[in-house]
């Protein structure tokens, strides 16, 4: 079920176009991983957070984010959206 829910959630509900900057919360989760790969092929720019540095890397390295962060360590969302983008 997670496709459906990253499928139906991202492209029913959000309805994202090319260009626009797509934040994914809980992206290293089954979820999160898909909604971030739906985002990247509609041509979007994507942000993830995780919890941990491990995870953070998977999403930057292995599943293509643009840019990632482990909200354990940066807590304050603004400034860190502000200063990685």
């Amino acid at each position: 079920m997670p496709g459906m829910a990253a499928y139906a959630g991202f492209f029913e509900v959000g309805s994202p176009k090319k260009g626009e900057n797509v934040f994914v919360s809980a992206a290293s989760g089954e979820v999160g991983q898909l909604v971030g790969q739906f985002a990247k092929l509609t041509g979007c720019y994507v942000v993830g957070s995780a919890g941990s540095k491990e995870k953070e890397d998977l999403l930057k390295n292995k599943l293509g984010f643009d840019e990632a962060f482990n909200y354990k360590e940066d807590l304050d969302l603004n400034s860190t959206l502000k200063r990685r983008h």
